[in-house]
C-alpha cells in the first residue's frame, strides 16, 4: 500500500516517540560508571512532584486470569447506588422473556451515584439517578468521532446517518451508517491523513494504557515517566495526553500504517490482547440463536427484522451476569482518573463526578451527550426489547428519551459540549435555508454527505462496509469538518 506523505510522517513520528522513550529508559536504566557523581542537597518533596511517591499496582483479580479488576477501579471513579438488591440484580428467564419472580427487585437510584444493574445506554449522559452512565463524549474518549446533534438517527453515536435513515420507508439501520474513517477489516483501522489514529473501540486504548503501565510503574524512573510525561493538567485535565494514548496505542497495536487489534474475548480459553470481561457479549444460551449483536442482546424477533441497530436492543439480561455490562470507555476513563489521582491528587479527585471532566455533567437535557431513542415495546421497562415493527424516534412517553426531550419543542439542532464530526451528516430539512447549495457546492466538490444518504440495512455485507469507509475517506479531502462545542 502507497503511504502519502502526511500518514508516512504521522507514522514515523508515532515510532520516533516510542524509540525516544525506549533511549531515555536505556539512559536511566544504564549510567555512565565513569561520570562524576555530584550529590546535590536533597530539598523538600513539593506537592507538585507526585513522581516522589510509589504509584500502586492495578488492582487484579485472580479469578480472571490475573487480568485488572475492573469492577473495583470502576466502583472507585463511578460509585454506585448502595441499595443493591440481596438475590442479585433483575433477570429475565429468557432474551425477551418474563421477569424471574426471584430476581425482580430494582435498586433504588441515589444521587450523585451510578445504577449497579444496568441494561440499556439509553440513559447515557443524563442525569446518573436516570441509570445511565457518562458516555464516551462526556468521558472525552479521543478515538469516538462521534456524529453531531441534528436530529438524525444515531446522533451522538460513530454512525454517520443521514436524516432519510429516519425518515424511509422502511427505516434505515443505524448500525449500517459509516464510522469515520478507512477500515483494513472488522479489528482493523487505517492511519489516515486525516484523523490520524481514526475510530478505535475503547478496550484497545485500554488495553494499551494498561500494558503501559504494568511494564513502567515499577522503579521511580517509571513513576517519573508516568506522571511527568502521561498528564499535562492545563491541557487535558486528569485524561492522558492524546499523543501519549497514540504513541501507547501504536506501540502495542501498530503495523505499518494500520492499527490491528482481538476482539476482547476468551480465544481459546485465553484472554485476548484486549481482553474485557464486562462485555459478556454473546452468552449461551441466551445468544445461541445468532440474534445477539455484540454484547447487545436482541430477541430472535428483532435480530430477525433487518433494520434495527443492535445497540437499541439491551445489555446482558438473563443469567447470572444480569445487569454487570459496564462500558469499556468508562473502565478507561477510571483507570485514567485513577493513575492520575495518584499523579496529581490536588487536581483530580478519586470519583469522575468530581473531577474536571465530570463539571457539569449532566446538567441539561438539552445539552446532554444522549443518544435519540427508538420505540421500545414497552417504554416504561429499562429491559425492553424494541417495538416491532421499528418505530424511531422514540415518542417520549415513558422513561426513553426522544427528540421533544433532548432537542426541545422546535430545535433542529443542540450545543452538547464535546468534538464532532460534522462532514457527514446533513442538516434536517427544516434547517435548510438555500436550496441552491443543497445541489450546487458553489466549489463543485463532492457533496459531504454522499457518504450516508444511502438507506442502510442490517443485511448490507462487508464489502459494501468498506465501500462506505472508502467513501468517507475519499470525501473527507475535500470536505473536512470537525467542530469543538465547549
Amino acid at each position: 500500500m502507497k503511504l502519502s506523505q502526511a500518514t508516512s510522517s504521522l507514522v514515523a513520528a508515532l515510532a520516533l516517540g516510542l524509540a525516544a522513550r525506549s533511549v531515555q529508559a536505556q539512559k536511566e536504566e544504564k549510567p555512565d560508571k565513569n561520570a562524576v557523581q555530584v550529590v546535590e542537597p536533597v530539598e523538600p518533596v513539593a506537592a507538585a512532584a507526585p513522581a516522589a511517591f510509589a504509584l500502586e499496582p492495578i488492582p487484579t483479580n485472580a479469578a480472571d486470569f490475573g487480568e485488572p479488576d475492573w469492577e473495583t477501579i470502576l466502583e472507585l471513579a463511578f460509585p454506585p447506588w448502595s441499595t443493591v438488591p440481596a438475590a442479585g440484580c433483575p433477570r429475565l428467564d429468557a432474551v425477551g422473556g418474563a421477569l424471574l419472580p426471584a430476581f425482580s427487585e430494582f435498586p433504588t437510584p441515589e444521587s450523585g451515584k451510578f445504577n449497579p444493574c444496568y441494561y440499556t445506554k439509553a440513559f447515557a449522559g443524563l442525569d446518573p439517578m436516570e441509570g445511565g452512565y457518562p458516555t464516551p463524549i462526556d468521558t472525552h474518549y479521543p478515538y469516538e468521532f462521534a456524529a453531531p446533534f441534528l436530529k438524525q438517527p444515531g446522533d451522538g453515536s460513530v454512525h454517520h446517518c443521514a436524516q432519510s435513515v429516519g425518515t424511509s420507508t422502511p427505516l434505515g439501520d443505524v448500525g449500517a451508517c459509516p464510522k469515520l474513517g478507512t477500515t483494513c477489516g472488522p479489528d482493523c483501522t487505517v492511519i489516515s491523513d486525516d484523523y490520524g489514529i481514526g475510530h478505535i473501540p475503547p478496550f484497545v486504548p485500554l488495553a494499551a494504557v494498561k500494558n503501559a503501565y504494568n511494564a513502567h510503574s515499577e522503579g521511580a524512573a517509571g513513576q517519573v515517566d508516568i506522571c511527568q510525561s502521561w498528564f499535562h493538567y492545563e491541557t487535558s485535565g486528569c485524561n492522558i495526553k492524546k499523543s501519549v494514548l497514540d504513541e501507547l496505542v501504536y506501540e502495542y497495536f501498530g503495523d505499518g500504517s494500520t492499527i490491528k487489534f482481538q476482539p476482547p474475548i476468551l480465544l481459546g480459553g485465553q484472554p485476548s490482547s484486549t481482553y474485557y470481561r464486562l462485555e459478556y457479549g454473546g452468552e449461551s444460551p441466551a445468544c445461541d440463536g445468532g440474534n445477539c449483536r455484540g454484547p447487545h442482546y436482541c430477541s430472535e424477533d428483532v435480530a430477525s427484522a433487518g433494520n434495527i441497530w443492535g445497540d437499541f436492543c439491551p445489555y446482558v439480561l438473563t443469567g447470572e451476569n444480569s445487569g454487570k455490562y459496564r462500558h469499556p470507555h468508562l473502565a478507561l476513563a477510571a483507570l485514567e482518573l485513577w493513575i492520575a489521582n495518584q499523579c496529581l491528587p490536588a487536581n483530580c479527585p478519586a470519583t469522575w463526578l468530581d473531577s474536571p471532566n465530570g463539571k457539569d455533567y449532566a446538567a441539561d437535557d438539552l445539552t446532554a451527550t444522549s443518544i435519540t431513542w427508538a420505540e421500545m415495546a414497552d417504554n416504561s421497562d429499562p429491559m425492553a426489547q424494541p417495538a416491532l415493527p421499528y418505530a424511531w424516534p422514540n415518542k417520549g412517553d415513558g422513561i426513553y428519551p426522544g427528540h421533544a426531550r433532548l432537542y426541545g419543542a422546535e430545535a433542529d439542532s443542540k450545543p452538547s459540549p464535546g468534538l464532532y464530526v460534522t462532514e457527514f451528516v446533513d442538516l434536517p430539512p427544516a434547517a435548510t435555508c438555500d436550496d441552491e447549495a443543497e445541489t450546487a457546492p458553489a466549489d463543485d466538490s463532492p457533496a459531504p454527505t454522499a457518504a450516508a444518504t444511502d438507506i442502510p440495512t442490517s443485511g448490507a455485507s462487508q464489502s459494501q462496509a468498506g465501500k462506505a469507509a472508502a467513501a468517507i475517506s475519499g470525501v473527507a479531502a475535500a470536505a473536512a469538518g470537525m467542530i469543538l462545542l465547549a
